[in-house]
């Protein structure tokens, strides 16, 4: 059966049939006819104080409208004319609720999963930047760029404070050899989550089974701060210089030490 007929049916249907009824008049189609209304009635009476939703929401209610239908059509003198018009009626608006309870549910339907999108759009979106921020914030802890004033001795990576007699060591250094950040310790250095990639510049962070790159590195060579874009490695407005191991922000004339 196509869409198109199914509507004519849907909207012709019920009143064909109620015609029917109203023609033929027959007793024993006027009683069934009223006994399905008695029963509307008494169901609709127990469903009353029910507490299950689909029943207080769903069939309560359409057995409510078909009663006051059927309360409107008591005043017709003609029997087979008020039962055809109480079915007709009561066929209309079961359709009526099959489709208003149809479209509601595909609404919840793809509420919800827009809703499951959208989260999940948000989960990925904040832990990239969780990510991205979390990196390029290790990245300038990695070479001692914590804040003003320090940077990081490029031979032994240890993280310096510019004093007042000079540059003075911290208790933070990247580890020449492994790239990692370590924290000084009562008898020797001790390991962070954090290390930096000796060949590819790329922070990484330690994960259940070894290190997981972030979006964020610093050039090898040029020390610039970069993060993975779509199509490679993008700069960012901040190094750290290669020779001074101070951290810098470009500006007009170039890059200015922070």
């Amino acid at each position: 059966m196509s869409s198109q007929t199914l509507t004519y049916v849907l909207l012709f249907g019920p009143l064909v049939i109620g015609s029917i009824i109203a023609l033929i008049n027959a007793d024993s189609v006027n009683e069934t006819t009223e006994k399905a209304e008695s029963w509307a009635r008494k169901r609709h009476s127990k469903l009353s104080g029910s507490k299950n939703w689909f029943s207080k929401y769903v069939t309560g209610p359409l057995l409510w409208l078909m009663i006051q239908f059927s309360n409107w059509t008591d005043g017709f003198s003609q029997r087979g004319v008020k039962n055809g018009m109480r079915v007709a009626l009561s066929l209309y608006i079961i359709i009526i609720w099959c489709v208003v309870i149809y479209n509601l549910i595909k609404a919840l339907i793809f509420i919800t999963i827009a809703l499951a999108v959208i989260f999940v759009l948000f989960k990925v979106l904040l832990s990239g930047d969780a990510d991205a921020n979390g990196g390029h914030e290790a990245g300038r802890r990695v070479i001692g760029v914590a804040g003003r004033g320090q940077k990081a001795n490029t031979k032994t990576g240890r993280v310096q404070e510019e004093g007042l007699m000079g540059w003075e060591n911290t208790e933070m250094r990247t580890d020449p050899k492994t790239g990692k950040v370590q924290e000084e310790g009562l008898v020797t250095w001790n390991d962070t989550d954090t290390k930096v990639d000796q060949q590819s510049g790329i922070i990484k962070k330690e994960g259940l089974i070894g290190y997981d790159e972030t979006d964020t590195r610093i050039h090898p060579e040029t020390g610039i701060i970069q993060k993975r874009g779509l199509i490679g490695w993008e700069n960012t407005d901040e190094r750290i210089d290669p020779k001074t191991g101070k951290h810098q922000k470009e500006g007009l004339l170039g890059w200015i030490d922070d």
